[in-house]
């Protein structure tokens, strides 16, 4: 099979206007937040309000940040509606669908809004003041401000939200940023609102406008409007357009795991292609090439595809794959391809065939997996009533599930007295390495707690052993023969077969936890102290470097450091 080589770096102009979207939306971003918390002043006075005004606009209104604002204004908006108008198909996700539906409807409230501020202070050298807008907005304009407020901020909250949640950090300061994003517009709204009825009680409203103001507005309010309508119809008829040439243009054969084969014809990308005929394809990022969950593994014809481009081999680099992996979302196939998903997606409503079900076929994929077993619990349940057996065994089991569910992971299977356990399925290896960690600990504390309770009837404490190894695992519905979901997703491969032999190898040891140096690299932590052994593993021909661990407070202690660090 012919293999197109990462490290290539071909010509191509995607990876700068995804990265000039990104770019001038947080540009954008950042002049809302700062207007917003403006407003927000007014829960104080209305000359305080107009005081922070001054400081806002000598950033926005010189001639760097007039050049940086539109800049970022016309650029963010057309390069939108470019990919807007490129799209091959509408079946995405709903907060996708929902951004772009925003989008459209920015341009037309803000343009109100700008050319009653700045254009009418621009053209008739009116000087704009909080005072003359409150009493231009309130009553009567007070809702369409506030729709204003709320789809600007939903839209870049979005775009923010599914930019960041690719990173392993998000995780931890998401509560902060949504605290964030609910309380900064609430505060903006109750500040402007409170400012003008204070204003209007106290007869300091400022009537500004004139006939003439307000003919020449109406007027650039109406021809804008006309312009916006144009752009849209033209975007709507380029969809239109390329919807077409679908039926009429060259058609290429790709063929999905059981055997399913579509027709398609070239332009739109494997991405695009999946959703548009309900076959499951993850998608974090939106197909921005952000993140690597529509990786797929191209079976045959990879030698017909460009190289990748620099924002798709950074990402491909990043999670080491092969060079037969692709992204989903930047390949645009013109020939025949065989692929396979590796990560599952979502099915699409109204689909219930195994053929749809990702893991019916199996997704190979990075996990983290950990095994869990009690030290000599055979010879602690002799002599035992089977009640007080089954109920110190659940005690145990269900603090260690909580521990593994509430780090981030998945359990496996219950085996007897011991558990399977697998982490990074939606989140990736890394953050899965480091939830496997970190439930490694909490499990330690919470079998701690198990032996305070029922210290009066053990005659030793119940101790445990843990073996964690991460790398490509084969994730599975065995046995769902009678259709997606009836069989519980389980891992197979050489990583779960590892991580099972060295749970056993803390039995050599004496030890709680031996886990591959692969995975502490691979989350990112430094074990302080804590040194690194070779051990041969039955199975393996190479010796396996691994860390011996008796207490996992010193994981607590890494994770903790690092954050305070951060």
């Amino acid at each position: 099979m012919a293999t197109t080589k990462v490290g290539a770096k071909p010509a191509n102009g995607a990876d700068w206007a995804q990265r000039i979207r990104l770019i001038s939306g947080l540009i954008l971003m950042t002049f809302a937040t700062m207007h917003f918390l403006n407003h927000a002043i007014g829960i104080y006075s209305l000359d305080a309000m107009q005081q922070a005004m001054k400081w806002r606009l000598a950033i926005w209104r010189s001639p760097p940040g007039t050049i940086l604002l539109y800049g970022a204004l016309l650029l963010h908006a057309g390069l939108a509606l470019y990919k807007t108008a490129a799209r091959r198909t509408w079946r995405i996700p709903p907060w996708e669908a929902l951004q772009i539906l925003l989008g459209i409807a920015i341009p037309y409230y803000l343009f109100l809004h700008i050319v009653g501020t700045r254009g009418l202070g621009e053209v008739f050298d009116i000087r704009i003041s909080y005072q003359n807008v409150l009493s231009l907005l309130w009553p009567g304009l007070a809702l369409q401000q506030s729709i204003l407020m709320l789809i600007v901020w939903l839209h870049g909250i979005i775009g923010i939200h599914f930019w960041l949640r690719i990173h392993s950090w998000y995780r931890s300061v998401f509560p902060w940023l949504m605290f964030a994003a609910i309380t900064v517009p609430l505060l903006a709204q109750w500040g402007w609102i409170e400012a003008a009825r204070r204003m209007v009680l106290n007869g300091k409203t400022e009537r500004f406008l004139t006939r003439e103001h307000i003919v020449w507005a109406n007027e650039v309010i109406s021809n804008g409007t006309a312009v916006m309508i144009f752009l849209l119809s033209l975007c709507v008829a380029a969809m239109a357009v390329n919807v077409m040439r679908t039926f009429i243009s060259n058609r290429v054969t790709i063929r999905y795991p059981g055997d399913r084969k579509l027709k398609i014809s070239p332009g739109a990308t494997l991405l695009e292609v999946s959703r548009a005929n309900n076959i499951p394809h993850a998608s974090v990022c939106g197909g921005r090439a952000r993140c690597s969950t529509c990786r797929t593994r191209i079976l045959e014809g990879i030698n017909t595809l460009p190289p990748p481009s620099e924002r798709e081999q950074a990402v491909l680099k990043r999670i080491g794959a092969d060079e037969n992996v692709r992204l989903a979302c930047q390949i645009k196939p013109t020939q025949p391809l065989a692929v396979q998903p590796l990560m599952p997606g979502r099915q699409s409503p109204g689909t219930t065939s195994t053929q749809s079900d990702a893991y019916h076929w199996g997704v190979e994929q990075p996990a983290a997996i950990m095994f869990i077993d009690i030290r000599n619990f055979t010879g602690i349940s002799e002599n035992r009533l089977s009640y007080d057996v089954v109920f110190m065994l659940n005690r145990y089991l269900d603090g260690a599930a909580d521990a593994i569910t509430s780090s981030g992971g998945y359990v496996d299977k219950f085996i007897g007295d011991g558990i399977m356990a697998i982490f990074g399925i939606n989140d990736g290896v890394r953050l899965g390495s480091r939830q496997a960690l970190e439930a490694a600990a909490k499990i330690q504390k919470a079998l701690d707690e198990t032996n305070e309770e029922l210290a009066g009837h053990l005659e030793s404490p119940l101790k445990i052993g843990i073996g964690i190894h991460a790398g490509q695992v084969i994730l599975g519905r065995i046995g769902a023969a009678g259709g997606p979901g009836q069989a519980p997703i389980t891992a197979l491969g050489d990583v779960v077969n590892t991580a099972s032999r060295l749970e056993a190898e803390t039995k050599k040891y004496g030890a709680t936890l031996v886990t591959s140096r692969q995975v502490v690299q691979v989350a990112g932590l430094k074990l302080e102290g804590e040194e690194t052994t070779e051990i041969v593993v039955r199975g393996r021909k190479k010796p396996l470097n691994v860390y011996v661990l008796h207490d996992l407070s010193v994981i607590s202690r890494a994770i903790a450091n690092e954050y305070e660090s951060a």
